[in-house]
């Protein structure tokens, strides 16, 4: 069979069928591939900074590896930002990127550069297919890698004209190397230690989620009414928001995250190589702290950890949960909610109140896959969420441009349940092409704008290191016209400029939308998100 057969043939025995790609000459062997197979899909994305984003939310909706195909040196480049993304939140990601020609590489061709040195600023390894010689075992090696923790994007560079050739290699799925589990002294010390703790805490990453170690780390948080906190952008929600454990997600400011863990006597991180802030504060968290995860890279927020230990999650919560569970038979603590409680602002008969409308969203789609871009109103989408564990997701790095098209990779993945992008007007405008990807795949995307002509996180900054807002933050004139973008790519639209007009559309709805709906949300920009202090 040609290395192209081979390589999809292994993504198959892997349980992949779905590519994401924005494909050019150098792709055209493994687009070949999917039409002489006659199953499987590869979903065409009008740009790389699209693309990438789609295969992040599918593979985080899907908790599956993602495979995204991009176009040599330059459209490697216009992935490159997302790929950043994906390495943050751990996404498992093969990226196959199409090298060129082997029989003109010594001309430096057109689109030539250097794909190794530019794809290993993002990924954790980049491998090569050379020649029929080593392309069966750099497949699998690849593949291997990429499912290996600690999770993150692999590269694969593919030259065109190697894929042509034959190999007589058989297609296996490979055995990844996994964490092994906690020892039974180490299980034993750190159940003690939580049962011994007078007010101990969890803060979850999104190791949780890729572990699978969602519901053994509730029930433990549980048992011990312990409160479970999510690091600061993480990109998973990893606890079910309404679990009584869940204390929602940390201030990206280390003052704040200080504070809001002063009262905890014992800190236990699951997963998460650092805490991830934005403006500069002192950090003091003079609590005994240990560390359970799969990256050897870890970095103590501060002090040193009293344990630190390599493991898979799932199994480690489990078996510290059943010790904890022995110990605490006779003398079960008394359950605590420690979610912030949710207080909706007194809004003049009349006004549009952007945390209102949150809420009033959150309670319209309840059972909705939320992927959550809202700039300072992502607060308020947190504050309502009565998501599951995997349910909600954000970038996690910190940049735009992520969850719109990220939103659409998701509604791809799971066309079973209804999915629902919040994002500002601002970080709209970045990958919008993915909606002409979303209406060619036929998806039931709800996409929410909220339009309030600012770049209002910027201005939230700004106003905190300056003392006002910046001219140059704003987005008008001219006035964005969403009709227009939703009319451009076969959306339905809808526009909402007030409470009771949001109401009625939400009722129309009923917690699902039949088609791509663009549903834009029109903002007085001088009200601010009620939990906008949270942001930084």
């Amino acid at each position: 069979m040609k290395i192209a057969d081979y390589l999809l043939q292994t993504l198959a025995c892997c349980g992949v069928d779905t590519v994401f790609g924005n494909p050019g000459t150098t792709e055209i062997p493994l687009l070949a591939g999917f039409e002489r197979r006659g199953r499987g899909r590869y979903v065409v994305a009008l740009s790389e900074v699209a693309a990438v984003p789609m295969a992040d939310g599918f593979a985080r909706a899907t908790r599956t590896l993602g495979v995204v195909n991009l176009h040599v040196a330059p459209g490697l480049g216009n992935g490159l930002g997302a790929l950043y993304t994906a390495a943050i939140a751990r996404t498992p990601l093969l990226v196959l990127i199409g090298g060129q020609d082997r029989r003109l590489l010594h001309t430096a061709p057109i689109l030539y550069g250097p794909l190794e040195r530019m794809a290993g600023s993002v990924c954790k390894a980049v491998l090569r297919l050379d020649s029929e010689h080593d392309a069966a075992a750099n497949v699998r090696n690849a593949i291997r890698a990429v499912l290996a923790p600690p999770f993150g994007p692999v590269a694969l560079v593919c030259p065109p004209d190697l894929l042509e050739q034959e190999t007589d290699a058989i297609a296996v799925a490979p055995n990844p190397a996994r964490l092994g589990n906690l020892s039974t002294s180490s299980v034993d010390e750190i159940a003690q230690r939580l049962c011994q703790a007078r007010n101990p805490a969890f803060v979850a990453a999104e190791e949780v989620h890729w572990h699978d170690a969602a519901e053994p780390l509730r029930i433990l948080a549980e048992q011990l009414s312990a409160p479970v906190y999510v690091a600061p952008y993480t990109g998973v929600l990893p606890l079910d928001a309404v679990s009584a454990a869940f204390g929602g997600y940390l201030s990206p400011s280390f003052a704040s995250i200080g504070a809001r863990l002063a009262g905890h006597d014992l800190l236990v991180f699951a997963g998460g190589r650092t805490l991830r802030t934005t403006l500069y504060s002192v950090l003091e968290l003079p609590q005994e702290k240990v560390w359970l995860g799969d990256d050897p890279a870890v970095l103590a927020p501060a002090g040193e950890f009293e344990a630190a230990h390599l493991v898979n999650l799932r199994a480690a919560f489990g078996a510290i949960g059943a010790a904890v569970a022995r110990r605490l038979q006779a003398a079960a603590r008394t359950p605590r909610r420690y979610r912030p409680e949710l207080v909706l602002p007194d809004g003049a008969p009349g006004s549009f109140h952007p945390t209102t409308a949150v809420h009033a969203l959150a309670q319209a789609f309840v059972d909705a896959i939320v992927f959550d871009e809202a700039g300072l109103s992502t607060s308020d989408v947190r504050q309502s969420l009565g998501c599951n564990a995997g349910g909600y997701f954000t970038n996690g790095s910190g940049g735009i441009g992520w969850g719109l098209a990220a939103a659409v990779g998701g509604a791809i993945g799971r066309a079973d349940r209804q999915v629902v992008a919040i994002i500002g007007d601002g970080s709209a405008l970045y990958a919008s092409e993915a909606l002409w990807s979303a209406a060619r795949q036929g998806t039931r995307l709800l996409l929410v704008v909220l339009s309030n002509r600012r770049y209002a996180t910027l201005n939230a900054a700004a106003t905190k290191l300056t003392g006002a807002a910046m001219p140059a933050f704003t987005l008008e004139p001219p006035v964005l016209d969403f009709s227009g973008l939703a009319t451009l790519y076969g959306w339905d639209f809808v526009r909402a400029a007030s409470q009771a007009e949001l109401e009625t559309i939400l009722r129309r709805m009923d917690g699902r939308v039949r088609a791509n709906t663009l549903l834009e949300l029109v903002f007085d920009p001088s009200i601010v998100p009620l939990t906008a202090a949270r942001h930084f």
